[in-house]
């Protein structure tokens, strides 16, 4: 028994101070990016698989696409952007992220969106932002996107659409990501 614990007491010891060493390792730097082209493209193609699945509108939902989804907007725009990023070397600033969240610190800005970029919106009367989705395209006056609502009339992923004046819209951006 003493030649077994003479063994297992050092590997415990230097177990514990391992780990210490990881979670005190502040010298693991990361390099923060905008999402590639390639990468938003992925994340609206995920958006759509949502959008054709039977979801559902869920505050703080981030289920993966499967039976019986339940989701939010940002929930929305976290899961596809980690199935874009499967397979690459680059990962979300953060896993669950709100809407007011992304905007503020993982996003740039931009003025022309293209498809699989973010939409930052908001009460019309308000310059906060609640809510957030997937830019597909603008077309004939309309902005259209793919979202997760309910806001009676709709619930769950959809393909929806507002004038390109609407004042829900608050801004447009790419999502950062880093490697």
């Amino acid at each position: 028994m003493k030649k077994a614990l003479v063994f297992i007491i050092p590997i415990f010891l230097l177990s514990i101070i391992s780990c210490q060493m990881d979670s005190n390792d502040t010298s693991r730097s990361y390099t923060i990016i905008t999402a590639t082209k390639d990468i938003r493209v992925r994340a609206f193609r995920f958006a759509e698989l949502y959008r054709d699945s039977d979801t559902e509108y869920e505050w703080g939902g981030q289920t993966p696409v499967r039976a019986a989804i339940k989701i939010d907007c940002s929930g929305l725009v976290v899961m596809c952007y980690k199935y874009a990023l499967v397979d690459t070397k680059y990962l979300l600033i953060e896993n669950d992220m709100s809407s007011a969240y992304i905007y503020e610190h993982a996003s740039e800005l931009i003025v022309s969106p293209e498809q699989g970029d973010l939409i930052f919106m908001g009460e019309e009367n308000s310059d906060k932002v609640t809510h957030i989705a997937i830019f597909d395209r603008e077309e004939a006056g309309e902005i259209y996107f793919i979202d997760s609502t309910d806001n009676g009339t709709v619930n769950g992923v959809t393909e929806r659409h507002y004038p390109t004046d609407s004042k829900k819209f608050k801004a447009f951006g790419i999502m950062k990501i880093k490697y």
